[in-house]
């Protein structure tokens, strides 16, 4: 029994198999099927990958009805899914499906009218695929002008010929989307997806021929400064520049792709040996030795490159990234242009760490920090006149973890910020309890990092603890490094006039072991310089100490500064001290930081040191 079709808006056409009788009916989705061929007047073979049917329906109606899924007319017996083919050959008229190489390979009848047009063909195929389209297209029908309109043989080549540039067309777009999806659209390069895939490749390949792999993760230094002092423009010329320099490099041995930003990737398939991978590695080093030329600038720049190998430091993709990028961390941590290859050492101090932050980043919330207090003694009357807050970070796993184990990380990682803010309100709070219930009333120094310094609302910050708290603003002292002065001069002093505007102490802390002129020292109008440890500890057993103690010691009397010495821990260092004029001193010899509890008892013996003095005979 034979089939009529009528239109549908569903792409679904009604087909009967080959060689079956009776009415069975079936369907068969549009986007199934490669070609239609005619095989008699209404009847028609429709081909899908794998089977066979028969259809009887109008030539017409078909290609109406199927021209938006795909389907041309690629000869007057023939009608192709163009998304099915695989190649073409625009001189013979013929389209494949599936590898042309291969013999069992499905193809469609030449287009013989083809043959009588050779000359016009020829022609047409030397002109741009836009021109050649455009010249077709004129003598192609408007749309919806009926298809038996078209009988002329010059009519017949055009829609075969227009078939054909479909096809070609709709390859180059597929090749310009495969080429953005998987290349760096600045340089080019393989991106992260088409290095995932060239790694897996290269790993099983690597695994039957018992080969080593290397991944090299390299970062470009410098990048940012050019980026900030010429622009971007310039920066993407560098990059693109480096990139080139460091694919034609590599080529002979490996893949260069780009990662992120000034990140690459270079993978070699066949490693050969680590002192192979070594040699490659010093190789793009010296490349950039030679500088970039933009404009009249002679363009410096560095990498830093971390190599990790494959099997031994892991078997997929993921694994060796993450250890080559460790790795690539450690080199950039020795200065940059240097390159490190990956250890199982190295990554259990870098997986620690990460450990450490991750934890350091609930630390806040989980109520783990807490503050200790070391007293800061006046030299003239023997009382307590201060207090400094020093951070401690009690963990439920790791127990008293020191401050210099998670400052530094609290500073690169950002969470400076808030743990500064905490400890500022804390320490503001518990003095101000401690003078609410008639303890001895003492100033609270708060140590502050550079970049909470540097944060816009800092002196609103400090103005909202004073006011949460209720402490007078003459019990704070906020105590800044040297280091702050070499950030913005002109900000810090706006800063700095701020905070005395609200009647908060500032002292210099760390004094002399920074980079800043003694001139700041007279335009920030500090109230005191702390004299660091470091000089405090050889006061009394080596010249050189003993005068820069002196000196700063002078220098503040001048410049009607309080000095106040830190890490006072022997009788000697407190007799010199007194000896040379110091105002007040702090440090073991009178008591080490304690935790709040401890240092309110502290408190309630009425802060008078005098007896701890050396004429006093306590040792």
């Amino acid at each position: 029994m034979k089939w009529k079709v009528e239109l549908s808006a569903v792409q679904n056409i009604p087909i009967l198999r080959q060689g079956r009788e009776g009415t069975e009916l079936q369907i068969i989705r549009s986007s199934d099927i490669i070609k239609i061929e005619r095989l008699r007047h209404h009847e028609y073979r429709v081909h899908t990958r794998d089977e066979q049917h028969i259809l009887d329906m109008s030539l017409e109606t078909l290609e109406e009805w199927l021209y938006e899924e795909g389907f041309r007319l690629i000869d007057r017996n023939n009608l192709v899914n163009i998304h099915h083919i695989a190649d073409h050959d625009l001189l013979k008229g013929k389209v494949y499906f599936g590898d042309p190489a291969q013999s069992d390979t499905l193809s469609a009848s030449v287009a013989r009218s083809q043959y009588k047009h050779l000359e016009t063909l020829l022609r047409l195929r030397q002109l741009p695929p836009e021109e050649a389209i455009r010249e077709v297209m004129d003598a192609v029908p408007e749309a919806g002008q009926a298809v038996t309109e078209l009988n002329s043989e010059e009519r017949k080549f055009q829609r075969s010929y227009h078939t054909l540039l479909s096809v070609a067309e709709r390859q180059r777009t597929e090749s310009r989307i495969w080429r953005m999806a998987f290349h760096d659209a600045l340089t080019g390069l393989p991106n992260r997806l088409l290095l995932q895939e060239r790694m897996k490749e290269a790993f099983e390949q690597a695994k039957t021929s018992q080969l080593l792999s290397a991944v090299m993760f390299i970062d470009l230094d410098r990048i940012k400064v050019i980026n900030d002092t010429l622009g971007h423009h310039a920066g993407d010329q560098v990059l693109i520049h480096w990139a080139t320099c460091m694919s034609a490099f590599t080529a002979p041995h490996g893949i260069t792709a780009r990662f992120s930003g000034d990140e690459f990737i270079i993978l070699l398939p066949d490693a050969k040996s680590t002192d192979f991978v070594a040699k490659i590695a010093a190789g793009l080093l010296k490349l950039f030795e030679t500088p970039f030329v933009y404009g009249h600038h002679d363009l410096f720049s560095t990498a830093s490159i971390g190599i990790a190998m494959y099997p031994t430091d892991g078997d997929d993709p993921e694994t060796l990234l993450k250890f080559a990028d460790s790795a690539m961390y450690k080199a950039k941590g020795k200065g940059g242009n240097a390159f490190e290859f990956y250890s199982s050492d190295k990554n259990e101090r870098s997986l620690d760490r990460l450990s450490l932050e991750i934890d350091l980043r609930k630390s806040v919330d989980r109520r783990e920090l807490l503050l200790h207090y070391q007293p800061i003694v006046d030299l003239g009357t023997g009382r307590m006149v201060g207090m400094e807050s020093l951070i401690r970070w009690k963990h439920p796993q790791r127990g008293l973890v020191p401050p210099g184990q998670f400052i530094p990380l609290a500073e690169e990682t950002g969470m400076i910020v808030p743990i500064g803010r905490w400890v500022l309100e804390e320490a503001c709070r518990q003095t101000r309890e401690w003078q609410l219930i008639g303890m001895p009333q003492v100033r609270v120094s708060v140590n502050i990092s550079v970049i909470q310094f540097q944060q816009p609302d800092f002196v609103d910050s400090v103005r909202e603890a004073l006011d949460r708290s209720g402490l007078p603003a003459e019990m704070l002292c906020l105590e800044i490094t040297e280091n702050i002065a070499m950030t913005n001069v002109q900000t810090v002093i706006r800063t700095i006039n701020e905070l005395r505007e609200l009647g908060v102490a500032l002292s210099i802390d760390d004094f002399g072991t920074g980079y800043s002129s003694l001139s700041y020292l007279k335009r920030f109008r500090v109230h005191t310089l702390k004299i660091d440890r470091s000089f405090i500890q050889e006061v009394t057993t080596d010249e050189e100490s003993a005068a820069i103690v002196t000196a700063l010691i002078a220098m503040s009397k001048r410049l009607n500064i309080r000095s106040l010495a830190e890490g006072v821990e022997t009788r000697e260092q407190v007799e010199f001290l007194i000896e040379h004029g110091c105002n007040e001193i702090q440090g073991f010899w009178f008591s080490k930081p304690l935790p709040a509890p401890e240092f309110e008892v502290l408190l309630c013996k009425g802060c008078d040191f005098l007896g701890a003095f050396p004429s006093s005979g306590k040792d």
